[in-house]
């Protein structure tokens, strides 16, 4: 059984690592995945993008250990879910937005049980002592309703829908990867092939295929691997170039 994990943790630190060993002592069997633990310190939103953005591509039966969490000791909750075939641990931040508005059908739990907890908990390490053995319980075929009562309204970030107005579509930049990549909400709607996007005082008529279709330092945007479109340089950074931040507004011509 696969546990992929995603946290704010980084790996210059001993954290990803004591959750590992967490599972581990639970069933040494098991196989541990790292999505990422470059999620930016405390960025909830981004962690939420990038386990919405990725949980399809692993198999069935996967359990996700997702840790982004300012409030930990605090009296948010903690909470698994059953999505898609999969299932999910992490505190009720928004962490699991994505994944949980796109399968309406979810079923969430708080974690109440300390029967599945380790013996010990820090007020400052739950992904340790609550997340990582909740985990693995479940990837030995705990069923999440075993952890605690039925949560009927899990905390959902505002993903910003974009609206549409005649010709005009006006979104958001929801992520900037690494690269520097804008990746905005805005798709293609319905075969309208959108022609033209807007960000800041930036027009962008040149749309691509692939990265090396635009020339180096050139402004382009292309449909990304999310089926969303990003704004991208090729050989440059587009966040850099834009100033554009998370949350900038974004103008899409039909």
């Amino acid at each position: 059984m696969v546990i992929a994990l995603l946290t704010d943790f980084g790996t210059s630190d001993y954290f990803s690592g004591a959750m590992k060993g967490a599972i581990l002592s639970v069933d040494p069997e098991l196989r541990i995945i790292d999505i990422t633990h470059d999620i930016k310190p405390q960025n909830v939103s981004e962690g939420a993008f990038c386990l919405g953005s990725c949980y399809l591509d692993f198999p069935e039966s996967t359990v996700f250990a997702a840790v982004v969490d300012p409030g930990v000791g605090s009296s948010r909750r903690g909470i698994a879910a059953s999505a898609a075939g999969r299932l999910f641990v992490a505190p009720d931040n928004g962490l699991l937005s994505f994944v949980l508005e796109e399968n309406k059908d979810a079923e969430v739990y708080e974690l109440k049980d300390p029967a599945y907890f380790a013996d010990r908990i820090s007020s400052t390490f739950h992904g340790r002592d609550i997340f990582a053995p909740v985990a693995a319980h479940m990837a030995r075929g705990v069923d999440p309703v075993e952890f605690g009562p039925l949560v009927r309204n899990p905390v959902i970030l505002s993903p910003g829908y974009p609206v549409r107005a005649g010709a005009e579509v006006r979104g958001s930049v929801i992520h900037i990867d690494r690269f520097g990549n804008l990746i905005t909400n805005i798709s293609d709607e319905s075969g309208a092939r959108i022609r033209k996007l807007g960000i800041g005082n930036h027009e962008i008529l040149k749309r691509a295929r692939y990265f090396s279709e635009a020339l180096p330092g050139e402004l382009f945007f292309i449909e990304g691997s999310t089926g969303t479109l990003e704004i991208c340089v090729f050989h440059a950074n587009a966040a850099e170039l834009t100033g554009a931040q998370v949350g900038e507004p974004v103008f899409a011509t039909l």
